[in-house]
């Protein structure tokens, strides 16, 4: 988790659950968090670490403040008066409703009646729930909403755009399907002989590497080796 968060350049905020155990150690955890590269803001870091206790409702009040005030500091706002844009975080095919979708609204507004894309599937929002199953109208940036009204259940993580209409999700999906066609002959095409030559034409960002060896103390001197190839 850490490691994703790095990766997307976010900040981290860390909440020490359970602390109402009787064997609690917070202090073993802050101490593996520093082990980790989280250095917590008592320690002398810049990471936020609060002791929670979601049985006993500790400190959530504390943990929601400082989710608010990092908020603040990084300016990490969204324009609710515009089409929503969001990601899928659940998808399934209920056999009573049909395909079903939980999506992260990123920015942006989402309303009952809303033509969306998602992924490689559109449909009109026919009905929306919130976290605890209730029906809602609209669902603004930040909100966990399940959707009904997909033609297909999407894929985790393809992005939901809200549309005018139904003849831009077909523009907008048969743009994608270009671009996925397009991506999918460049990497037909590509072998060891013409690697390079599809690197530096822009077809290929990443190499992906399967290592294989026949004891499992090896692969780490080899993955070390590879990643500090620029």
């Amino acid at each position: 988790a850490m490691n994703h968060a790095r990766a997307a350049g976010v900040p981290i905020i860390v909440a020490i659950n359970k602390i109402d155990r009787e064997n609690a150690n917070p202090a073993l955890v802050k101490q593996q968090l520093a082990e980790a590269g989280l250095v917590i803001e008592e320690w002398g870091g810049d990471t936020i670490a609060v002791e929670i206790s979601a049985k006993q409702q500790l400190n959530i009040e504390e943990l929601l403040d400082s989710i608010l005030l990092v908020a603040e500091m990084e300016e990490l706002k969204a324009n609710p008066n515009q089409p929503a844009v969001g990601i899928v975080i659940e998808a399934e095919m209920d056999k009573n409703r049909g395909p079903l979708s939980t999506v992260l609204i990123q920015t942006g507004t989402i309303r009952e009646g809303d033509t969306v894309v998602v992924g490689n599937t559109w449909g009109r929002v026919r009905a929306m729930f919130n976290d605890k199953g209730k029906r809602i109208k609209k669902a603004e940036p930040s909100t966990p909403v399940e959707i009904l009204g997909l033609n297909e259940v999407p894929n985790v993580g393809d992005t939901l755009n809200v549309v005018t209409d139904e003849r831009h999700a077909q523009e907008l999906l048969a743009q994608r399907r270009a671009e996925q066609e397009k991506a999918a002959a460049a990497q037909k095409g590509i072998n060891l002989h013409n690697l390079f030559d599809q690197i530096n034409a822009g077809n290929v960002k990443e190499l992906p590497l399967v290592l294989k060896t026949d004891v499992q103390g090896s692969i780490e001197p080899i993955r070390t080796s590879l990643e500090q190839l620029s």
